[in-house]
């Protein structure tokens, strides 16, 4: 069902708060259609006492009447009077009302010990000007005055018809006291119950929910992680099933690629090998010399897409000095003209030397190749170490950041139009980061240039 676009805005986005509101609001549906039914009864309840009284204050009257005598002593707001044929009530079809000609009936009969055969005229709740009040009397809000008019046979065939008045029951408390406790134990315990029965129903319902996003999240950084178990609910067991199908279909799909492109790119390097012997039989000029750079170049695109695809394989993690194996690679890759210097220390970390060694060889050969005053800064914390690689040169266009890691993609535009490559560096960078566990971020430095920066996990097990 779509929502209309002003109550969409309004419409919760998680799931415990739609469930909140769809029973909140059924609740007080529900209890609002279901208060006539409570009107009713209390009505009957604040009539109790004034019937009661009328009653007893009618059975003498009853008792003593005689329509041909003079006049009985009546007590005060009481009106007596005789008629030959039955009076016509008011018409009122209130459950309310049936109760309370049912208990005239009963008080009647039990103040003259006989069935006085009552008939009930008119029933109502007035304040001091008589006018009818029926709600906000059930409240308390001001005390009202029950007005009672009924009709009893005679011997002699007559009807005595009473017309009485009696101060309202239960009245004593407060109206704010009476409307405050109704709406806590009638709106706000059922409301707060509500919402207990939410957060069961979603922690309950969500816990595999919940697991399974977190494994969908974590299938982009480690395909062969664990399988869901098949728990919960059965949708939730028949989603973590399907899940669990396609990251099988998934690793069955990259493996058969991985495996592809590992033969085709091993298999190429036979013939290339021909190539060059019979390249050495020919005559030195410019032809054999373009022969001998084109074979060079496809053999270091070969490699190049082995090492991506060798970047993504199970590792050998072992507990690895950071700071020694940065140092050792930027002493290696260090001119007079770049000196590339380390600032900070990260101390023990986790990895695979070999496979992080190629990572940043790769971003620092990047830095050098297409910038300068390239710097590289340590920032560890608790659980991870960043390490940042700065360098002054043209940086990435904005629009390239986000693709820039993907096979074959080239940064050649914004930075260096004569350099080579083949756009396979800084994916290796990215898978071998992915592969611990950690990330690649590449972002424009507000001040110019370029920061690479590789996040990586102080301790992970081996998948």
């Amino acid at each position: 069902m779509r929502l209309p676009s002003p109550l969409r805005r309004l419409w919760p986005k998680t799931l415990f708060g739609q469930l909140l509101l769809i029973m909140v609001s059924g609740t007080l549906v529900i209890q609002l259609m279901s208060s006539s039914i409570w009107f009713d009864v209390r009505f009957a309840q604040v009539m109790e006492a004034p019937v009661r009284l009328i009653a007893a204050r009618s059975a003498p009257l009853i008792a003593q009447a005689d329509c041909h005598a003079g006049s009985l002593q009546l007590p005060n707001h009481y009106q007596v009077r005789c008629a030959e044929s039955e009076p016509v009530a008011h018409t009122d079809e209130r459950r309310g009302r049936h109760r309370v000609e049912l208990l005239l009936d009963q008080a009647l009969a039990y103040e003259l010990g006989r069935d006085a055969h009552a008939r009930l005229l008119k029933v109502q709740l007035t304040d001091e000007l008589g006018q009818p009040i029926v709600w906000r009397s059930l409240f308390g809000l001001r005390t009202a005055q029950a007005h009672i008019q009924f009709a009893v046979p005679l011997a002699d065939g007559h009807w005595l018809t009473i017309d009485g008045e009696e101060l309202q029951g239960w009245s004593g408390e407060s109206a704010w006291v009476l409307i405050s406790d109704y709406l806590l134990r009638v709106y706000a315990l059922r409301i707060v119950a509500v919402l207990l029965v939410c957060l069961i129903a979603v922690r309950l319902c969500l816990r595999p929910l919940r697991r399974l996003a977190d494994a969908a999240r974590g299938l982009g950084s480690n395909l062969e992680q664990a399988p869901l178990p098949l728990d919960g609910p059965e949708e939730v067991r028949q989603a973590a099933q399907a899940f669990n199908a396609m990251q099988q279909r998934l690793i069955a799909m990259v493996n058969d690629k991985a495996y592809f492109l590992a033969a085709v790119s091993h298999d190429l390097r036979t013939p290339l090998t021909r190539m060059r012997l019979r390249l050495e039989r020919l005559e030195p000029g410019e032809h054999k010399e373009r022969l001998r750079q084109n074979i060079v170049q496809m053999d270091e695109m070969i490699g190049q897409v082995l090492d991506y695809l060798r970047a993504g394989e199970q590792q050998n993690l072992q507990q690895v000095d950071m700071d020694r194996l940065l140092a050792r690679l930027c002493a290696d890759l260090a001119s007079a003209k770049e000196p590339l210097p380390v600032h900070g220390q990260a101390g023990m970390i986790e990895v695979d030397a070999l496979m992080l060694q190629r990572c940043l060889q790769n971003l620092l050969v990047n830095a050098l190749r297409y910038a300068k005053e390239v710097s590289v800064t340590l920032q560890p914390t608790a659980d991870q170490v960043a390490i940042h690689i700065d360098d002054h040169g043209p940086g990435i266009a904005a629009a390239q950041l986000s693709t820039i890691t993907e096979p074959f993609v080239r940064g050649e535009n914004s930075r260096n139009q004569a350099s080579g490559g083949y756009g396979l560096g800084l994916s290796i960078a990215q898978r071998i980061a992915a592969s611990h566990g950690g990330d690649l971020i590449i972002t424009n430095r507000p001040e110019g240039g370029l920061r690479v920066s590789v996040l990586l996990p102080r301790s992970r097990a081996t998948p």
